[in-house]
């Protein structure tokens, strides 16, 4: 099936392809090369004057493709499982794509394209875009400026992930666009958001070429698709052959991210054994593609006191030099305020398609000056693409913002926060660290708390501005997520009292928990020890669902353990039980299997796409122990208890873990700066 959108419009053409099913012994033997960069290509996809509705696997029915397919890989062979299907399958909905209905597929999608008139052929890079699920949503589309904000296009969600998705052929350049979630607009905080001087807030990419798929073969192949987790396996990319015959390849412009996929040759599934070759997070094996930003100069200006200031640039590469031109200035992630009630601006210029060396002049302009050329005196010069700052009348090199967004989950007493006022000073240090350069990258802050919602956000209040204000909150052990509300447009202007509790992970942890059986089981124990009050009661899970809280004395710690165990394996369900605390009386917790602060943060970490090398949690007692034992970096701050600094030392001695020299919220900054990543 092919999916077409107007030659007059910046959309070129998209086509899009059921997953076809084929059961296959495992193939590594073709060979694909993954290119971080790209020279320009020309796409043989056609481009189509009439609009022809977006025709979704789903929708296939006619040709024994009536469920779109997912794999399943093991060792040496090729199962499918079926994802949840909107649209009635077809009689044989397990039919595999013999040579005949795969011939068949291919004749009626040129039918479909020959039916709307194919135009010249144009130039164009595939984009991917998502909505993420766990904002909650029956109906998702999406317009920008792409089309010229005329008509919404419909995404469709995944089964496996509950997130929303569409591929097209944009034309590069920066494109703006929002989402239209159950008849009501929003932008995605999961995507960088530009907004103007009348407080209208989208959503923008650069588009451009950031990754080239290239599939070599052995002349024989007739098609070669792509798909992955970018398009939420929902979506084949067809390939262009190149004048050899022997080669294919794709342009792809997406955001920066860790993304897995595999290519569909004439029907048969194969991942290359010359790209990089992992299980995917459910286990299946495919390539693994890291994505950079694409060249481009990124550049933040930081408003002073000097009303009405205009910058303005030229570009200048061994080709050409541009005219001079007003740089259109966004509203950052950031809620840093600067002398004057200033904020940080941003404006991404991308690089024009075939300029190399290219340099970018600059100026600030009063708008009180008068004539067409900027002043020399106030002139900068950005020698390279890369990122820049303009502050305090100078400018810096600001590389990070090319690097992609970190993310860090940090514990908040103890470690981000603490009493007195030097305590105080420290978790302002980090704010300041935070919004003046994490947050201007897109950044993802995230506080994983023993405090309720409502004890944090009387917390944020207390600290008056000193605390960072986080994208997400973790609570209850990590039964509960909570995303900040944007309150209509990005976190610049959010308050920090609104938030909403992601759904979507409540609904994970409902699978194999059984609050009432649990409930029993845990009051058994209680009871066991009724008699010297060992075993008492925190939380019955009426405030938290997913998870019950018992005090046990340490005297008592192991025969209650061991109750649990027992009579939760009786009861056939899965439990994660959790002890923390100091003392002589520990904490118990017993929570959904899928729950837990590792889990949730692995959770968000999918959820705002963010690569593993960009990940770190930071903590001081032993309660951090399961976020800090992960896969990602990690930071211990100087003041931790010694429960935790036992732990510590069990562990094998790697980069991994940084033990730091300062207490705190410095402590922080010390671990950032150690690993790397500030």
């Amino acid at each position: 099936m092919l999916r077409y959108c107007a030659a007059d419009s910046p959309f070129d053409s998209v086509h899009t392809w059921s997953r076809m099913e084929k059961h296959q012994n495992y193939k590594r033997t073709s060979k694909c090369v993954i290119r971080p960069h790209c020279t320009a290509m020309k796409s043989t996809m056609p481009a189509i004057k009439n609009h022809v509705p977006f025709l979704h696997p789903r929708h296939i029915t006619n040709f024994g493709l009536g469920h779109a397919r997912r794999l399943d890989r093991h060792q040496g062979s090729r199962s499918l499982h079926t994802a949840e299907s909107h649209q009635a399958a077809p009689d044989n909905p397990h039919q595999t794509l013999n040579d005949a209905n795969y011939a068949q597929h291919h004749a009626h999608s040129h039918v479909l394209a020959g039916s709307d008139g194919i135009g010249d052929v144009v130039d164009g890079v595939a984009t991917a875009f998502r909505w993420p699920g766990a904002f909650g949503s029956h109906a998702v589309s999406i317009l920008g400026s792409f089309n010229s904000w005329q008509e919404p296009v419909p995404l469709h969600q995944s089964a496996d992930t509950g997130d929303w998705f569409v591929s097209m052929m944009l034309s590069p350049g920066l494109h703006q666009y929002k989402f239209l979630v159950d008849d009501v607009w929003q932008t995605s905080p999961c995507e960088p958001i530009v907004s103007d001087r009348q407080g209208s807030y989208n959503n923008q990419q650069s588009v451009a070429c950031n990754v080239t798929f290239e599939w070599i073969g052995d002349g024989l192949a007739r098609e070669v698709f792509v798909a992955g987790d970018f398009t939420g396996w929902m979506d084949l990319l067809p390939l262009s052959r190149e004048e050899d015959g022997n080669k294919f390849t794709l342009d792809c412009s997406l955001l920066p991210g860790a993304y897995f996929y595999q290519f569909l040759v004439d029907g048969q599934w194969s991942v290359s054994g010359n790209s990089i070759v992992e299980p995917d997070e459910q286990g299946h094996l495919s390539n693994k593609v890291v994505v950079h930003a694409p060249p481009a100069f990124h550049l933040f200006y930081a408003e002073s006191g000097w009303q009405g200031a205009t910058i303005h640039m030229r570009l200048t590469c061994k080709q050409h030099t541009q005219g001079w031109q007003q740089v259109t200035l966004h509203n950052t992630a950031s809620r840093s305020q600067h002398w004057g009630g200033g904020r940080w601006r941003v404006a991404v210029i991308p690089i024009p398609k075939g300029c190399q060396s290219t340099q970018m002049e600059l100026v600030i302009k009063s708008n009180t000056d008068e004539g067409h050329r900027p002043s020399e005196s106030s002139q900068f010069m950005c020698p390279q693409p890369g990122g820049y700052k303009i502050q305090h009348g100078q400018l810096r090199s600001f590389p990070e913002a090319t690097g992609g967004p970190i993310m860090l989950v940090s514990d908040l007493d103890g470690t981000m926060v603490g009493n007195g006022h030097e305590a105080d000073a420290m978790t302002n240090n980090f704010k300041e660290y935070w919004e003046d350069n994490a947050a201007l990258r897109n950044s993802v802050l995230v506080y994983n708390t023993g405090r309720s919602l409502g004890q944090f956000t009387s917390l944020y209040q207390e600290k008056a501005g000193a605390l960072a204000l986080p994208n997400v909150l973790i609570t209850a052990v990590g039964t509960k997520i909570f995303l900040l509300d944007m309150e209509g447009g990005c976190r610049e202007h959010a308050s920090g009292q609104k938030w909403h509790q992601d759904l979507q992970w409540s609904c994970r942890l409902d699978e194999g928990w059984d609050l009432s059986a649990v409930k029993q089981v845990a009051e058994e124990a209680v009871q066991r020890h009724a008699n010297d009050s060992s075993v008492n009661w925190l939380d019955h899970g009426t405030e938290h669902p997913h998870r019950i809280a018992l005090s046990v004395h340490t005297s008592s710690l192991q025969d209650c353990l061991t109750h649990l165990r027992h009579g939760f394996q009786q009861h056939a369900i899965q439990v994660r039980i959790i002890v923390s605390g100091v003392g002589d009386y520990r904490y118990v917790d017993c929570v959904a299997i899928k729950a837990g602060k590792q889990e949730a943060l692995e959770y968000i970490r999918a959820l705002f796409n963010i690569p593993l090398t960009h990940c770190m949690a930071a903590g001081d007692s032993g309660n951090d122990i399961l976020m800090l034992e992960g896969q990602h970096q990690a930071i211990i701050v100087s003041n931790a208890q010694q429960e935790l600094l036992d732990w510590l030392l069990q562990q094998k001695q790697t980069s991994r873990i940084v033990c730091t020299d300062a207490p705190m919220a410095d402590g922080i900054l010390e671990g950032i700066a150690r690993h790397g990543m500030r």
